[in-house]
């Protein structure tokens, strides 16, 4: 919300003398209505003026209206709110269309006849063991990530799941009534992303899980269900294993120092306590249910063994919050909790399974057999947790704790050297020794990596000895990471537990995965531990493979990385192993997420073509994607959203589609080959064009807050450019792709493509039209080009043209106003960036175009549904933007205003000046403040010198006016364009 006295700038900045319709209404409706009209008028006025700008000549007017008075600050506010609100229920409407079906009757149906067909071949009943291997085999993985994509508090994205869901807490559907009722309490949260903690993302995700968990136990009970109706005498021994769940909430140690050991366990220990919790419920209702049943006296000892396992692992939790490398006894007593109550919290679930077995054999009711079959399947899927556990952590802390026992003095890719390391590290595999370790032995590493395997091995030990972790490691672009992986996994003997999973992410990587794979295979070591463990884990990053090359090229080359993975484990002869191919992708374009709908998303991710690589050569696959922060939580919060997501899953992954003749694109792979290669060519000079970095600097991580509970520099440390972009490489991707999406230009999605589309013109019109696959890729382009605006775009650089600044200069009567511009034309002649962002500005031009062209040409792509933005999204995409520019440039008339003062700390008047220009306005007010003190913080005259004094100090030399005419409006002001830029996320959908 606005603060402190923006009003005040009236007095102090005349207005400009302007021609402007003055019955101009205030209402937000009203103004929103008028403001669109206007907006439409200046657009459809560019058609005849090339070298005008709308959206600028929007933002002009809007300034124009608040220094005549004509439109307040607090009215500017209202707009905004109003313009938020309405992307809001738009956004809960596009969430609806996207998953598809919500009903939860509906969707039972739906899963009822999808198993049912599937326990048939030809009309004819499956035998049972062939229906007992289909079913007990996960197929799916949903993994909930701690990805920085928290745009809204979580309160009101569990609104917004209800609007999508269109039902009440009752299931049932929602009325008008309700539907504005839900609005209009949706206004009294700010939209924009909360300040979180780590504990603030885990329950986050908690919520998430808790409706995950029922919607996998909805499914596997309607399993059950089928299952005794068509196998009447071997039903009861089935564990259905259809979709899996997991979490690397708090186990995710990539690139991050301030989650220590103590917390991981610590949430690990949570998620267990909520399985505990979860299980004694069921077991009470059970007992409730059918108090007088044979199996009573089983369920009780169940229940008790249970409740005593959960007290155990509260006290566990207790101790381990307090426990961490700087409080040795308090570790200590942590330690003592895990080890000495090991026992009773259970480590596995053997001896529950057995009785549950039993309770199954008793029941003399078959709703009760089904339900106690259901309970034991809850435990068979996750174990002693909620959800399977991903920790991450990177390649090069591996290749750190490794170096000196393998003399690793370079890359391990060196040609010079990579042979001798990878027989150094076999040789190590060949000769370690396991040894045992402790909480101690944790504390005292240094290594990250192997602190985090001893981690896992306190795991193990201590919380669940059964359920396999996976253990995925960013970067890996050699099979010596997989090798070191392994070592130390043997060493710390979890070997037979870790589900060692490479991410393949960069453009080497995704190039040469398959080879990285079949080279550790050579390995008889790694070659054995696949084996054993019966599965192969590989991971695929959309986000930083579309920040490097592209995601158009990204995802043609995981589809053939997926192809060429299935030809090395058939030369290698390892078709009796399970691959797990899980798809790091999110919930916005930018990071490969299919628009259409969500049964596109998973088809998308995993085409039925190449998934039949895999099985024509015998290998069972296991598709996994994960669901990011926030943005991917909201697909869980209500019982009717997280049934329909895994209803979703299950059809995109055991429902066929029907293929009537052969996909053009794959009958003809050179096309894809070539086509793919020019996009990957043209994005990557483009992220090494040293004026792309200035693009993403210009105002760099400023246009929004920060979504996630990464810490962030204190304001003490800063200094004006020190955010600096100098290669896309220093921002993580979705901060790369959040920044292009907030200056309205998608090019990570969509650059390249129009080069490429333009090399064979004929041959991209004729499969864009035969071929479904290319058009299911090219239908995610066209919405990021339908969602990029080049006037949006061209106005956020043409801020930093000083010869903007200095026309306007030249056309205002207002003296003050002129003194103004003329000011921040020379700031921004400072700056000197303005040639290199208008380079970049006519290459992602340039390619746009021709892409536009090109798809115009060929048809529109058909493809997507109304779970995608439209055209009125796009308007108000760019009303949005032209009243956040109207803000920026307010924010720079304002800095023209700041005081001299002699140089702080080394930080002068312009710098911060310079600062402001790149919206980094916290610690620039923060330092102005410092300098400028609104009042002395010391009332001498109420003190005793030891004599009275008559003379007062003049009251006007306090710095109460800067404050309120000058900091406390920057203040203001950008907030309100944080608040516009939530608005636009809403519209979007997703933030990065």
């Amino acid at each position: 919300m606005l603060t402190g006295p923006v009003r005040s700038l009236k007095a102090d900045f005349p207005s400009e003398v302007v021609a402007f319709p003055r019955d101009l209404e205030l209402d937000p409706t009203a103004l929103h209505r008028q403001l669109r009209n206007l907006m439409d008028d200046y657009r459809a006025g560019a058609e005849a003026d090339p070298f005008g700008n709308p959206i600028l000549r929007m933002a002009l007017e809007l300034t124009r209206l608040v220094d005549r008075n004509e439109l307040s600050p607090e009215s500017l506010e209202e707009l905004v709110q109003h313009m938020t609100l309405q992307g809001f229920a738009k956004r809960a409407q596009r969430i609806r269309a996207y998953v598809g079906e919500t009903g939860i009757a509906a969707n039972k149906a739906r899963l009822r006849e999808l198993i049912l067909g599937l326990a048939r071949r030809d009309g004819e009943l499956l035998p049972f063991a062939e229906f007992r291997a289909l079913i007990e085999q996960f197929h799916y993985g949903v993994v909930f990530t701690a990805h920085p994509t928290f745009s809204m508090a979580h309160a009101l994205g569990r609104l917004l799941a209800k609007l999508a869901s269109g039902a009440d807490d009752g299931r049932r559907p929602l009325n008008g009534t309700e539907v504005d009722a839900i609005i209009e309490e949706a206004r009294g949260f700010s939209h924009r992303p909360p300040s979180v903690t780590l504990a603030d993302e885990f329950a986050s995700a908690l919520d998430a899980i808790s409706h995950g968990v029922e919607a996998v136990g909805k499914l596997h009970e309607i399993v059950l269900d089928v299952a005794r109706e068509l196998y009447p005498r071997d039903w009861s021994s089935l564990v259905p294993r259809l979709v899996s769940l997991a979490s690397w909430v708090g186990y995710d140690h990539d690139g991050r120092s301030d989650i220590g050991w103590a917390d991981t366990l610590r949430i690990r220990l949570q998620s267990k306590q909520g399985q505990l919790a979860l299980q004694i419920k069921r077991c009470a209702a059970l007992l409730a249910a059918y108090p007088d049943s044979r199996v009573t006296p089983t369920l009780e000892l169940i229940e008790s063994l249970l409740t005593l396992a959960c007290k155990q692992v509260e006290l566990q939790i207790e101790a381990s919050e307090s426990a961490d490398r700087n409080h040795i006894d308090r570790s200590r007593l942590f330690a003592r909790q895990l080890v000495h109550g090991r026992d009773h919290a259970l480590t596995d679930i053997n001896r529950i399974v057995k009785l549950i077995a039993r309770a199954i054999d008793d029941a003399d009711d078959p709703k009760l057999a089904i339900d106690l079959a259901a309970m034991r399947t809850a435990l068979a899927a996750s174990g002693l947790g909620l959800t399977h556990t991903h920790f991450r952590l990177n390649a090069t802390q591996l290749h750190n704790a490794i170096r000196h026992q393998i003399g690793l003095e370079t890359s391990p890719n060196d040609p010079r050297r990579r042979h001798s390391y990878l027989n150094r590290i076999n040789e190590l595999l060949e000769q370690s020794e396991p040894v045992t370790v402790n909480i101690g032995s944790m504390i005292e590493e240094k290594s990250s990596a192997k602190r985090m395997l001893m981690m896992l091995a306190q795991l193990a030990k201590q919380i669940d000895s059964e359920t396999p972790i996976r253990f995925l490691i960013a970067e890996t672009e050699n099979a010596l990471t997989l090798l070191v992986a392994l070592h130390f996994a043997k060493l710390f003997k979890i070997d037979h537990l870790i589900e060692i999973s490479p991410l393949f992410e960069t453009e080497d990587a995704l190039r040469r995965g398959d080879a990285v794979i079949e080279e550790a295979l050579r390995s008889r070591h790694f070659r054995d531990y696949i084996k054993r463990m019966g599965r192969l884990c590989i991971q695929f990053g959309y986000s930083d493979s579309g920040r490097y090359i592209g995601q158009s090229a990204a995802s043609f080359l995981i589809e053939r990385m997926r192809l060429k993975l299935a030809a090395v484990l058939q030369r290698q002869g390892l078709t009796d192993v399970q691959v797990v191919l899980f798809n790091t992708h999110g919930e916005s374009m930018g990071r490969g997420c299919h628009p259409a709908s969500l049964l596109d998303r998973l088809r998308y991710l995993a085409p039925d073509q190449r998934r039949a690589a895999f099985v024509t050569n015998g290998i069972a696959v296991k598709e996994e994607s994960s669901f990011q922060g926030g943005d991917g939580y909201l697909y869980f919060l209500t019982p009717e959203l997280a049934f329909a997501t895994v209803c979703r899953v299950v059809e995109s992954t055991l429902l066929p589609t029907e293929v009537r003749e052969p996909d053009p694109v794959y009958a003809d792979p050179s096309f894809a080959t070539e086509f793919f290669a020019v996009v990957t060519e043209e994005f990557t000079n483009l992220v090494d064009d040293p004026d792309y970095s200035v693009l993403l600097g210009a105002f760099g991580r400023n246009l929004t807050d920060s979504a996630g509970s990464r810490p962030v520099a204190r304001q003490h440390e800063y200094r004006p450019g020190s955010q600096e972009i100098t290669h896309p490489s220093q921002i993580r991707a979705i901060a790369n792709n959040t920044i292009l999406q907030q200056m309205g230009f998608l090019a990570n999605t969509i650059d390249g493509v129009g080069r490429a589309a333009s090399q064979d013109a004929e041959r991209f019109r004729f499969m864009l039209t035969k071929s479904p696959r290319f058009r299911q890729m090219m239908s995610m382009v066209e919405t990021a080009t339908r969602m990029s605006d080049p006037d949006v775009f061209g106005a956020y650089l043409e801020s930093f043209d000083p010869a903007m600044w200095l026309a306007r200069s030249g056309h205002t009567r207002n003296p003050v106003r002129r003194q103004e511009l003329r000011l921040i034309a020379r700031q921004v002649e400072t700056t000197d960036i303005h040639a290199r962002l208008e380079r970049i500005r006519r290459r992602l031009q340039g390619d746009y175009l021709l892409l536009r062209e090109a798809l115009a040409e060929a048809g529109a792509v058909d493809d997507i549904s109304g779970a995608a933005p439209d055209e009125d999204d796009k308007k108000e995409i760019a009303l949005l933007h032209a009243l956040r520019l109207s803000m920026i440039h307010r924010l720079y008339f304002l800095a023209s205003h700041i005081p001299a003062f002699t140089p702080q700390e080394g930080v002068t008047r312009e710098d911060l000046q310079q600062g402001i220009l790149r919206l980094e306005i916290g610690p620039a007010v923060g330092m102005l403040k410092d300098i400028f003190p609104r009042s002395d913080s010391v009332n001498f005259a109420a003190l005793d010198f030891s004599e009275p004094a008559s003379y007062a100090r003049d009251a006007a030399l306090t710095y109460k006016r800067e404050h309120v005419s000058i900091f406390e409006p920057l203040g203001s002001y950008f907030t309100m364009v944080r608040e516009v830029s939530a608005a636009i996320t809403h519209r979007i959908g997703a933030i990065g």
